[in-house]
């Protein structure tokens, strides 16, 4: 059921219907009073959906779709939901005169199945507009923080809207850790894109608790995981080093990993943080120093900048060796900058 008795207990199921494609008859069934004539439009609507790959055709129903949504009467308000949800992955431009609509309706309804739809409908328009979605941000949280468990449609309506317009996700900030800690695997994805952006802007950092559980993932076995994590840890060591120094010992297994980017960003982020405290690199420094051997040379080029950061005279001889003799530009111009760096300091 979608909790406010309901009867189509969930999106109808797919191909059953008639299967017109005159889209003046269905407009003319969704102004109908009758509710079984509009229950009708909305099931040929999915069947010319599913069954025809038809939905550009259907987006002149969005607004009647939308003044449905908001009636308290209808029984088949998930369906309606569903509808404007595909409608939204072909045309999200189309659909997003409607977001202030379905939030309001998610918001009222937050702990119905209706707000599955709903936040994928929210989440296919931010994804190509997110700057409409942008404002509603604390609304959504508020849906996030209602429902049972976190709904990754959601916290992909927040990735979205981070994209654009970062700072618009900092109320959002403690349903982000919270997605992030309950289901690191499941939610890990937007929640780290959502948070290392905000990290990255220009707004006043919020409570960085979520580093913590960040750096739990740096050497996990999803390498796209793996790399998003060390990749919002870097977002953070841009702006607060400090916050990041504590964990850098745990960076030790992804400057070791079999791919070279989670190296390399490994390594960039041991470098960010050392700008502000050599002791960063201390606990990472032998395996620093065997990346300087790295077959790639962006590996090597960030393994200079970290060591020359953490001023680690035992990298002097190498780094100047590198910076005559290694074949690719960019690590000779870090390892000559490094070499420099800890000459100026003896």
């Amino acid at each position: 059921m979608d909790g406010d008795g309901e009867g189509d207990a969930a999106v109808e199921p797919r191909g059953q219907g008639a299967a017109g494609i005159d889209v003046p008859s269905v407009l003319a069934q969704l102004d109908d009073a009758a509710s079984t004539e509009q229950r009708a439009a909305v099931r040929r609507i999915r069947t010319a959906i599913d069954e025809q790959g038809r939905t550009a055709a259907y987006v002149p129903t969005v607004p009647k779709l939308r003044a449905l949504l908001e009636r308290p009467d209808i029984d088949f308000r998930v369906a309606v939901a569903a509808c404007l949800a595909d409608l939204a992955a072909e045309a999200p431009t189309d659909v997003a005169p409607s977001t202030a609509t379905i939030v309001d309706v998610a918001v009222e309804r937050a702990d119905e199945p209706v707000t599955q739809e709903l936040l994928r409908c929210l989440a296919a328009v931010a994804d190509e507009r997110p700057t409409v979605v942008a404002d509603h941000v604390p609304a959504i949280a508020d849906v996030l923080e209602r429902r049972s468990g976190y709904d990754r449609r959601g916290l992909r309506v927040l990735a979205h809207v981070s994209r654009a317009e970062p700072t618009a996700v900092e109320p959002a900030v403690d349903v982000l850790t919270g997605a992030l800690a309950a289901d690191p695997v499941e939610n890990g994805r937007p929640t780290l894109r959502a948070l290392g952006r905000l990290a990255r802007s220009d707004a006043s950092l919020p409570a960085l608790g979520f580093v913590t559980h960040v750096a739990a993932l740096v050497d996990h076995d999803d390498s796209s995981l793996r790399r998003d994590a060390i990749g919002c840890l870097d977002d953070v060591a841009r702006r607060d080093p400090a916050a990041v120094e504590p964990i850098c010992a745990d960076l030790g297994p992804a400057l070791s990993s079999p791919d070279p980017d989670t190296r390399a960003v490994a390594a960039i982020t041991v470098a960010r943080v050392a700008t502000e405290t050599d002791a960063a690199v201390e606990p990472v420094r032998d395996q620093l120093l065997e990346l300087l051997a790295d077959d790639q040379p962006r590996v090597r080029a960030n393994a200079c900048i970290a060591l020359g950061n953490g001023r680690v005279a035992a990298a002097a001889p190498r780094l100047a060796t590198l910076a005559y003799e290694d074949p690719a530009p960019n690590v000779r111009d870090r390892a000559s900058w490094a070499a420099e760096r800890l000459s100026a300091r003896q």
